[in-house]
């Protein structure tokens, strides 16, 4: 460090939705710390990793990047997030990482670093005194807004819920302000989140769908979408808001396995009766909706006809996407200790098999809408032109030359380019 220069600080993020949002808030703490923000491949004299531990292929990641950091000779490598809340004492036995910060220890950021400044003899910025700090989205078309955070289920796969805690809801004035402040700095779309979003409570608007009636009346936020939502907590009065423009028309329901018996071991609070009736009631209320599923494959203890009962109950449902997850041991749960763990092999191959179907509907869904209109939000660029999400979850390309960042667009769809929409954009919508 050089002079009296503003330190430059970095921060990489891996995980969910609700990392990503946790990450927009570290952002604006430390810009408001007086940090410059740079991108996690440039020179920086701070870097954070906002680790998560989902799977085990997470932590490898998260090790990966903070060894990255490690590297840059000086400077200051701190570990977050919640692989940073299980597994705290591995981290900092890594080398080259300066700082391992928990849940609980999170809100002392800046305090922790001005003394790790002050240890290598530096004066960094010293923790402020300001008033309240606004997250600063990494992305210019859209924002996410933590609702919610914890979650009281125990599925036997789930090491989430020892890293987060129980779970808990942000008071809906402290969303309603967030995203009236996400409205001035212009995006056009805020994205609800939350660990377990659908158990959201307030005692002053209920539940989720309560809170989307506030931010509807109070707000002119053009489009709100809404994270995973567990079909088990899914508050059927959420419909009742269709067919309001400014909601997005797509749901990710995590389904997990359409075996009940794999279901039943999974200890999930529902059955493949249940998850069909949910979204048969979802098709009927809102036309054209994308509903995406999260499916787990090679579960222990889940025979050659639990997969095709899954597979082909699956491949029974009008779903727009699917997301294929191989079994993940995490350590701590109940599934740990389970018996029956199956061959990585076994595993990959029926992974494989869910892929091609996953394909099959996404193709089958999209074509659907060739020769129609679709409202995109355009969120970077493809090439020489743009691309960008309808209101129904759908990834759109566009020729079209011009400025189209953050605008939202009535698009013609003419064609399909594997599961990727192709459009020509018809007239402005914001």
């Amino acid at each position: 460090m050089s002079g009296n220069r503003p330190l430059r600080a970095a921060l990489a993020t891996l995980g969910c939705r609700v990392n990503f949002s946790e990450s927009d808030r570290l952002r604006g703490r430390l810009q408001a710390a007086g940090y410059v923000l740079v991108d996690f491949e440039e020179e920086a004299d701070l870097y954070i990793v906002n680790t998560c531990t989902v799977t085990h292929v997470a932590d490898r990641k998260s090790r990966q990047l903070l060894r990255r950091a490690a590297r840059r000779d000086g400077a200051l490598v701190v570990a977050v997030g919640c692989y940073a809340d299980v597994a705290a004492p591995l981290l900092r036995q890594m080398e080259g990482v300066d700082l391992v910060l928990t849940r609980e220890e999170e809100p002392f950021l800046e305090s922790r670093l001005a003394a790790a400044w002050r240890e290598r003899g530096w004066e960094g910025p010293a923790p402020s005194a300001a008033g309240k700090v606004f997250p600063l989205p990494a992305h210019p078309a859209r924002a996410l807004i933590q609702v919610q955070d914890g979650c009281d289920n125990r599925c036997a796969y789930c090491i989430v819920r020892l890293a987060r805690g129980p779970g808990r809801s942000r008071p809906a004035q402290e969303v309603l302000e967030e995203v009236r402040q996400v409205e001035r700095a212009g995006r056009p779309e805020v994205i609800l989140t939350g660990i377990n979003l659908g158990a959201y409570r307030d005692p002053q608007v209920g539940n989720l769908a309560g809170l989307a009636r506030l931010l509807l009346e109070e707000t002119g936020v053009p489009r709100i979408r809404f994270s995973s939502i567990e079909p088990q907590d899914f508050p059927l009065e959420l419909l009742d808001l269709w067919p309001n423009p400014r909601l997005c028309r797509h749901f990710h329901l995590p389904l997990q396995s359409g075996c009940d018996r794999t279901l039943e071991r999974m200890g999930r609070r529902y059955r493949f009766a249940d998850f069909r009736a949910l979204v048969e009631e979802i098709h009927r209320r809102i036309p054209d909706v994308g509903l995406t599923t999260d499916l787990i494959v090679g579960f222990p203890g889940e025979t050659e006809e639990d997969f095709v009962e899954s597979r082909e109950a699956v491949a029974s449902l009008p779903l727009s996407d699917l997301h294929i997850f191989p079994f993940s041991l995490r350590p701590g749960t109940e599934a740990e200790r389970m018996e029956g763990h199956l061959p990585p092999a076994l595993i990959r191959r029926r992974c494989e098999e869910m892929q091609l179907l996953a394909r099959r509907m996404a193709r089958a869904f999209r074509e659907a809408f060739i020769g129609r209109e679709l409202v995109v939000l355009w969120d970077g660029r493809a090439g020489n032109g743009w691309s960008g999400l309808s209101d129904n979850y759908l990834r759109v390309t566009t020729a079209a030359s011009g400025e189209w960042l953050a605008r939202l667009t009535r698009t013609r769809i003419t064609a399909l380019a594997d599961t990727t929409l192709v459009g020509q954009i018809a007239d402005i919508v914001v």
